[in-house]
């Protein structure tokens, strides 16, 4: 009993043993599985490798194939209007006539190179062959079994394979009806050797096989493979193949290949011969409709089984390299593991001392960037109330042409209230009522003025959207109206005939526009040529506006200063106009330069991007 309770006693580490002999055993079965695996897809890569270069070499062969069988097609049909066989058809029992187209037959199979060549009559009975001279003539044979015979008699071309039952010979047939009419006189037949067809065909790894509608194999570059068939057949079927006697007596008929179907391939199969240590090969087919054969190219397997083996092995050696990499990887980061938690301590200690600092210069930061914020707020207050101040100064410069444009209404007003009242006085409510809608468009004008000027001093967001230059420079001038005719200035605009649209606030370019315009304005005082010329095109994505004036220029060592804020050339002015229209072209994306014209005069260039491009841009 002791012995017994001492033996069932577990033993220390035991269980962890096993599971690390089971984790191993585990390891080494999924690393042959996967080797094992990436040889068939190697396996499979190399078969449809086989199978292309198959088709393409049988593609070769069917066509010299087709070839030869051509040399003879037109044989036949050419023999059968030859007056000579006609002419032994009429008189069969003539030995002359017989003679004379043995020679002629025998003079024609040497030339073309056939097998045998003779005419048949109505029965099926050999009249003349250019064998008559040989021991096995066919003279007076009869083949009106053979279904090429059939086939003629009939007026339709025969072609026939089948092996010769008086030579023994293999050969295929081809047959024509001679003389007009139905049934027709006879038939002439050319029988080809196609041992040839076999001799030709010389390879280690690729055999070649012909076989007939029924499948059954009688071209073989293996010779044991003749007469066998790809599957197996029906009694009934091998009954009436031994029946049209196609075939030797003693041919076997029995299946020769079994299909494999462990792997699909398109257009091919897989077979194995049905013996046993029977060779594997990849079959590839193509039918010759006019000949009645199908034509197999069979590619030993053989062929690609080192190389599969080779990548199983291969890959075999570098699961295992990485097996082995992965261990000693493992067994270095358990080392480093253990050194690095030596050091985890201090290096914990020296975080906490960098979050510390860290986070102190994060506030210090977020402060700073907050005193920023704030000044960059106020600045750009500051540069809109400037912008706000410069369209009020505008306003205010321009207060004396706004008090004669409204002067002007008001007069008129007061004269026509005046005569509207002694209408009224004297019952002419016609004229009246004609002084009364004088009144109501003067008024109309006067809004007209005051709303331009509300627009125009009102302030915007600034925010860019489709703007019609067209729009804009009417605007300006309607604003400007009373300045330019007090400075006796000529405005000329030049647009194209479609409206040019940009991306941009209307209200700031119209400021931009009324600060350019009123400055030509300012320096054409007391010139004698005083000409305003505004120009706008279209240039790529952007358009471009001008504004040229006949002015005197500007002095080279000024050109660079022209936008800077205060600086002036003019006692009156207060040097902001040009700064602020500078930063109000940046703002909407674009660019305000200056420039001395070749005929006289400064060119401000405002330019500005178009409203379809700016969109596609977005």
């Amino acid at each position: 009993m002791g012995s017994s309770n001492s033996a069932t006693e577990p033993v220390p580490g035991t269980g962890s043993a096993t599971r690390q002999r089971l984790a191993w055993s585990l390891l080494a079965l999924s690393m042959l599985a996967l080797a094992w695996y990436l040889g068939s897809l190697q396996r499979s890569a190399l078969l449809e490798q086989l199978e292309l270069q198959g088709r393409q070499e049988l593609d070769l062969y069917v066509s010299h194939l087709a070839g030869q069988l051509n040399r003879f097609a037109f044989l036949p049909a050419l023999l059968a209007d030859e007056q000579r066989l006609l002419g032994l058809l009429d008189a069969p029992d003539d030995a002359a006539r017989q003679a004379e187209v043995n020679r002629f037959l025998a003079h024609v199979n040497r030339i073309a190179g056939a097998l045998d060549v003779y005419l048949m009559d109505t029965r099926g009975t050999t009249l003349a062959a250019s064998n008559w001279q040989e021991e096995l003539t066919f003279v007076g044979s009869n083949f009106a079994f053979r279904p090429y015979f059939v086939d003629a008699m009939q007026r339709k071309p025969g072609r026939y394979f089948a092996l010769g039952t008086t030579s023994g010979r293999r050969g295929y047939y081809f047959s024509y009806p001679v003389g007009a009419g139905m049934p027709p006189r006879g038939v002439i037949v050319v029988k080809i050797d196609i041992d040839t067809l076999e001799d030709n065909w010389h390879s280690e790894d690729t055999e070649l096989i012909l076989t007939d509608p029924d499948g059954v194999i009688f071209v073989a570059t293996h010779p044991e493979w003749r007469y066998r068939t790809l599957q197996p057949l029906t009694a009934a079927a091998i009954e009436r193949i031994r029946a049209s006697r196609r075939y030797p007596d003693d041919a076997s008929l029995a299946a020769l290949f079994y299909r494999q179907d462990k792997q699909r391939l398109p257009g091919a199969q897989l077979l194995r011969v049905g013996e046993p240590g029977g060779a594997s090969f990849v079959g590839i087919a193509r039918d010759m409709p006019e000949a009645g054969w199908r034509v197999h190219l069979l590619v030993s397997q053989q062929v690609i089984a080192p190389q599969v083996w080779q990548t199983r092995l291969f890959a075999m050696s570098l699961l295992m390299l990485l097996a082995t990499a992965g261990w000693l990887y493992a067994a270095r980061n358990r080392r480093r593991r253990e050194r690095e938690s030596e050091r985890s301590a201090a290096m914990q200690e020296a975080l906490d001392e960098l979050e510390r600092r860290v986070s102190q210069r994060t506030r210090d930061l977020t402060e700073a960037n907050r005193l920023l914020r704030q000044e960059v707020e106020e600045h750009e207050r500051t540069r809109d109330e400037l912008i706000q101040a410069a369209k009020l100064a505008a306003l205010g410069q321009m207060s004396a042409g706004i008090n004669h444009e409204l002067n002007q209404p008001l007069a008129a007003m007061r004269t026509y209230a005046d005569n509207a009242r002694t209408y009224l006085a004297r019952a002419n409510f016609e004229q009246a009522a004609w002084n009364l809608q004088q009144i109501s468009e003067l008024t109309g004008r006067m809004a007209q003025i005051s709303g331009q000027l509300k627009v125009f001093s009102r302030k915007t967001s600034g925010q860019r959207m489709r703007v019609s230059l067209r729009a804009c420079l009417d605007g300006a001038q309607r604003i400007l109206r009373s300045r330019i005719a007090q400075a006796g200035a000529e405005l000329s605009v030049e647009l194209p005939s479609a409206d040019l649209f940009v991306a941009a606030d209307m209200v700031q370019l119209e400021q931009v526009l009324v600060n350019l315009i009123g400055n030509a304005c300012d320096i054409l005082a007391g010139r004698e040529r005083r000409r305003i010329t505004v120009s706008a095109r279209r240039e790529g994505a952007e358009v471009r506006l001008q504004v040229q004036d006949s002015g005197p220029g500007i002095a080279v060592e000024n050109l660079a200063r022209v936008f800077d804020p205060f600086f002036t050339t003019t006692e009156s002015g207060l040097g902001l106009g040009l700064s602020i229209s500078h930063t109000i072209a940046q703002r909407l994306g674009g660019t305000l330069t200056v420039a001395n014209a070749p005929q006289g005069g400064a060119v401000f260039t405002l330019t500005l991007a178009s409203w379809g491009d700016h969109r596609q841009t977005a």
